[in-house]
């Protein structure tokens, strides 16, 4: 069965098209990476699927029913963390938060305690008994993290999961999702191309509300970045034989070998120009005119 299914959705906020007619199905079992640049309908995308507003046309579908109307039996089977999710009850624990929420979902005391037990250990959150308030943005949102993967659900929505976690956190949560969807399916937003090419089993790319390309991520990062490996951030004009574009006040330098960031790294040294090495991400498909 597909755990999801979407033809033709367009959703519409005033005279706005948020959303012009996407359509992609999901098997069960699947990550599915939603990436495009700020705007592009991520984030309407995730929240229609997990039936908070309703859409204009076409057709959504959750395990084989219409999501019209959504009913308790699709919601019970729904977990989701939206990209704005705080924490208000800041007089709670990270193991307080997780236990509530399970109990919320139905689970008695035992279960709920055991769970949220292995949700500190699994997650390694060293800090279960702090109060929220005292912790760090990060720590928060790993805590709301393990609150909502803690749950039985047969489709988790993360919207931008990683905003604010290490690169330790982020990696340990790539980990956890790949256990899920042994038995769940998971879809999640991102602006980075390597964090969703490292996690993601299918990707579908949104630009202005539209489906630009749906498949496998290496796939994708082959037809749009092939053989680029980095990139250099330079906080001025730079001129030289690489591939550059610019965008506001910075050039993007992007480079095809750890050989030539070498080159170029040591060219703006000796030119005292000021520069950042970054990872390639979903925007620089854009700024290369990828998606046009």
């Amino acid at each position: 069965m597909k755990a999801i299914e979407v033809e033709n959705l367009t959703k519409y906020y005033g005279s706005l098209r948020a959303l012009d007619a996407v359509s992609f199905s999901v098997p069960e079992g699947v990550i599915l990476g939603i990436i495009g640049p700020n705007g592009a309908g991520k984030t309407t995308l995730i929240r229609i699927l997990s039936c908070l507003p309703t859409y204009d046309e076409g057709t959504v579908r959750l395990f084989g029913k219409e999501i019209t109307k959504c009913r308790d039996g699709i919601k019970k089977r729904i977990a989701l963390l939206p990209q704005e999710a705080r924490a208000h009850f800041y007089t709670l624990t990270p193991f307080e938060y997780v236990y509530y929420y399970l109990r919320m979902h139905g689970l008695p005391r035992g279960k709920a305690k055991s769970r949220a037990e292995k949700a500190m250990e699994e997650f390694e959150i060293d800090y279960p008994d702090r109060i929220v308030s005292t912790l760090s943005g990060g720590m928060v949102r790993k805590t709301l993290l393990a609150m909502v993967l803690s749950a039985d659900a047969g489709l988790y929505f993360l919207d931008e999961p990683t905003v604010g976690l290490d690169v330790e956190s982020r990696l340990k949560l790539w980990e956890i999702l790949r256990e899920r969807a042994e038995s769940s399916t998971i879809v999640l937003t991102s602006h980075y191309l390597n964090e969703i090419s490292s996690v993601s089993d299918l990707v579908l790319l949104v630009k202005g509300g539209k489906a630009l390309a749906f498949g496998e991520p290496e796939k994708i990062a082959k037809r749009y970045l092939s053989g680029f490996t980095s990139k250099l951030v330079v906080f001025d004009r730079f001129e030289g034989d690489f591939v550059v574009r610019r965008a506001g006040k910075d050039t993007f330098v992007y480079l095809r070998s750890k050989a030539e960031e070498r080159e170029a790294t040591n060219l703006l040294e000796e030119l005292g120009v000021p520069f950042r090495r970054e990872e390639l991400t979903i925007e620089d498909i854009f700024l290369m005119g990828g998606l046009e």
